[in-house]
């Protein structure tokens, strides 16, 4: 099995191939739209940058595919694109953030800087945020911390969009987490998944190109029956990786997302905003730093965490398999390849993208 970052496009083979784009004129293109939309310009850039970084790491159901949750929450008046994060609480080591239903990315970064700042300062820190709304993808704020030699932990919860295991009450999001881990002189160590078996814009992304099929064990029919089929799979409908062991980490996730951080959970809603339920914008999460310094000399957690790296890259290789792999690396190495050469998007997503530039009278990709 080739483990080489490949930028092939997964639309259908009798569809035509649109080249890839720059992502510069990317960011220009969705800050244009969202400060159409009347994000401040500083806020507008922010939010583009991090949709546009999810789709250079390759994580294209956290990227641009976005553009279009996110003008239609604004629209709908569920989304404010000029909110500004409140400091709720501060008691030192642990804080608590209200995000006020404005951008999560916006919201996320304050609460990472926060989160650095009182890491440093106390070993170990907590920052709580309720009233966010959709982050993103996680590692964008995860890798940062990591970048400035912590350790940092990250959960969200969000929507009710997936029964309890073995139910098929929707009581839960995806409930992603993330961690990322300094590495000394090597990239970051960088995890981020759902806690579904992929996370539900997967999903939308693969009916929005167009697929056939999905692979099996990603979501079940209305009945919760499992199905390949894109259109039968509902998004109420994922299911959890590992079975009962992605539904136990996803009941971790929601207790410190949405129970700890005073946010809406299960079908409990406590949140400013009227959409509840399965179209529940309001989200919480919880962020956690240590502070590898307290522990070990300088520099030197990093030199070990280099060390292990090496021993996990240097495995000898299972039959079918070219290399083994860390969490994040094939990320970093897609990221190279898709600022060298471009990000493919589905042309369906192009379209979407232009046609929302168009309906705001801002420039468009074309």
């Amino acid at each position: 099995m080739s483990t080489a970052p490949s930028d092939a496009s997964e639309e259908p083979t009798d569809v035509a191939v649109p080249p890839p784009v720059a992502a510069e004129h990317l960011r220009k293109v969705l800050g244009g739209v969202l400060q159409a939309l009347g994000a401040p310009a500083a806020d507008a850039a922010t939010v583009a940058e991090l949709l546009v970084e999810a789709d250079l790491r390759g994580v294209d159901s956290h990227g641009a595919h976005l553009l279009g949750l996110y003008v239609a929450r604004i629209r709908a008046g569920h989304l404010d694109p000029a909110a500004q994060p409140r400091l709720v609480e501060d008691r030192g080591s642990t804080l608590l953030l209200d995000g006020g239903l404005g951008f999560g990315q916006i919201t996320g970064l304050e609460a990472v800087r926060l989160l650095a700042e009182r890491t440093r300062q106390h070993g170990i820190a907590a920052v709580a945020v309720r009233e966010g709304t959709h982050l993103g993808a996680l590692a964008a704020y995860t890798e940062r911390a990591a970048q400035a030699g912590l350790i940092c932990l990250c959960f969200q919860n969000g929507p009710t969009i997936v029964p309890p295991y073995g139910g098929i009450t929707q009581l839960f999001s995806t409930n992603p987490l993330s961690y990322a881990v300094p590495a000394g002189d090597k990239p970051p160590i960088v995890y981020d998944v759902a806690t579904t078996a992929v996370a539900g814009n997967k999903l939308l992304l693969a009916k929005k190109r167009g697929d056939t099929a999905i692979p099996d064990g990603w979501a079940n029919d209305e009945q919760g029956r499992p199905t390949t089929d894109p259109d039968a799979a509902s998004i109420a409908h994922l299911q959890w990786f590992g079975g009962h062991k992605g539904f136990g980490l996803a009941v971790l996730v929601e207790l410190l997302a949405g129970v700890l951080t005073g946010s809406s959970f299960g079908r409990t809603e406590h949140t400013a905003s009227p959409a509840h339920g399965r179209d529940r914008v309001a989200k919480g999460f919880v962020f956690l730093g240590l502070d590898p310094e307290r522990f070990l000399p300088a520099g030197e957690f990093g030199i070990r965490t280099s060390t292990l790296i090496d021993d996990i890259t240097g495995s000898e290789t299972a039959a079918g398999v070219d290399r083994v792999l860390v969490p994040g690396q094939l990320e970093n190495e897609r990221r190279a390849h898709r600022e060298a050469h471009g990000i493919p998007l589905p042309a369906a997503l192009r379209d979407e993208i232009d046609r929302h530039a168009a309906e705001l009278g801002v420039p468009g990709l074309d």
